[in-house]
């Protein structure tokens, strides 16, 4: 079992630039170009959240003509930048029914792989968390399936940084909590986010969790407390690859087209 996770899109109106000099858009192209050049194609792809940039419906008709470059199944997740209603209205075969208040969290079996969708956002905010309402309903979840090798998925991380803005204002506030309820639960393989325009691992809650850099920019690693840039950093996603006898392995692929050669050492 091969899952993509593809993250942080922003994108824009088609012609408009991301932070006034990325073309996300392209990005976005790139990745998908790059997943459709892979030995193996994936089982489905996981989008992680900020899709667009504000949520408009011509954001998200432009979201969807540049995913109808995949030919796999799609699985969505709201982040801060998303609309909910947008969103439900553009997967209505995968994202449950409910209102603007209503957090879109829901199940994916993906044959051997159950994928279990959190929705970390608060409308009008930067910052995540997850009600209490939320977190009994993945105990229930996860205590419905024990067998199940599961990924957790949500776009804000459940842990802190160390990039200190980041923390301080788009953080997340129930990284305890979620904790406490993931630690229950031996077949959580991993939880997955986005959110920090950067790949970061860290043991967490007995598991592991790893974020997916974005696919429009990332940013600097300002771990001295500066303040947060954009860089022009190569973008890029994640292959989550399931198997029964070796687990979860993640790997972070860089977004374009590379020289490879075989090594005289391998020969």
């Amino acid at each position: 079992m091969l899952i993509a996770q593809i993250s942080d899109c922003h994108i824009v109106d088609p012609g408009a630039m991301f932070a006034d000099r990325i073309d996300s858009a392209a990005g976005l192209r790139a990745a998908i170009a790059t997943i459709n050049r892979l030995d193996t194609s994936p089982d489905a792809v996981l989008l992680t959240g900020d899709l667009v940039n504000d949520g408009t419906a011509v954001q998200y008709d432009h979201l969807l003509e540049l995913l109808a470059d995949l030919p796999m199944p799609i699985v969505p997740l709201a982040g801060n930048h998303d609309d909910r209603q947008e969103l439900r209205a553009r997967f209505t075969s995968v994202l449950p029914d409910g209102g603007p208040d209503d957090p879109i969290d829901f199940v994916y079996d993906l044959g051997d792989v159950r994928i279990i969708a959190l929705d970390t956002t608060i409308p009008g905010r930067h910052d995540g968390r997850l009600a209490a309402a939320q977190l009994a309903w993945l105990d229930d979840r996860l205590a419905a399936a024990p067998e199940q090798p599961t990924i957790v998925a949500q776009h804000h991380p459940p842990v802190a940084s160390g990039i200190e803005w980041m923390d301080d204002n788009c953080g997340f506030a129930d990284g305890d909590g979620e904790a406490d309820v993931i630690a229950r639960h031996r077949q959580v393989e991993i939880v997955v986010s986005g959110h920090l325009h950067r790949s970061l691992q860290r043991r967490f809650a007995g598991t592991i969790s790893v974020t997916a850099p974005s696919t429009a920019s990332q940013l600097a690693l300002a771990l001295d407390g500066g303040t947060v840039e954009y860089t022009a950093q190569p973008t890029g996603f994640l292959l989550h690859h399931w198997h029964a006898d070796q687990g979860m392995v993640s790997h972070l692929v860089p977004v374009g087209s590379f020289d490879a050669w075989e090594p005289t050492w391998a020969s």
